[in-house]
């Protein structure tokens, strides 16, 4: 049997209320890795509610958030006061952007339901030259891999610390 979570509207409705946020030092972690400016276009992957996508608003000039539930996108669209922000349904591993359009790519406790090795073709596929992903998660450790750079990816994850993943592609 599978199970579907967060997909309901009672659920989206207790999840944007009581999920916490992301320190702020996660935020500064990112927008430091994210060096080349002007900072166009971020992509929430698994936005659930929109709390990672209202973050990272201020530093981009726009920012898309994707999610499969319909209904947590409607919590994420009720929260008004970012003009720049859209919300799109959709997944991880098939990115509605053009080839090299895309300068940040991040997720916030979702990386871990994506498709590995198609959700890293599809980075590679749409990230600017020099993009970011950043990948935010509660575990201690978690490990990607993509064609010849994971190794590359395991020494930036311990680098940067437990909380944070990030690929430079």
């Amino acid at each position: 049997m599978t199970y579907r979570l967060f997909e309901g509207k009672e659920h989206a409705s207790i999840y944007q209320k009581y999920r916490f946020p992301a320190p702020d030092e996660v935020k500064n972690i990112i927008l430091k890795n994210k060096q080349k400016s002007p900072h166009e276009l971020a992509v929430d992957l698994g936005c659930g509610t929109g709390q990672n996508s209202r973050l990272l608003a201020p530093h981009f000039e726009e920012v898309v958030g994707i999610d499969i539930s319909e209904c947590q996108l409607e919590e994420a669209k009720a929260v008004q006061g970012y003009p720049n922000v859209k919300y799109r349904k959709g997944t991880a591993e098939e990115l509605p952007f053009a080839d090299g359009s895309v300068d940040l790519l991040a997720a916030a406790s979702a990386a871990h339901w994506f498709d590995q090795s198609r959700f890293l073709a599809e980075a590679s596929r749409v990230l600017k030259p020099r993009g970011c992903i950043a990948l935010v998660g509660y575990a201690t450790y978690t490990s990607f891999y993509y064609q010849n750079c994971g190794e590359q990816l395991r020494h930036i994850y311990e680098e940067v610390g437990v909380t944070t993943d990030f690929a430079w592609i």
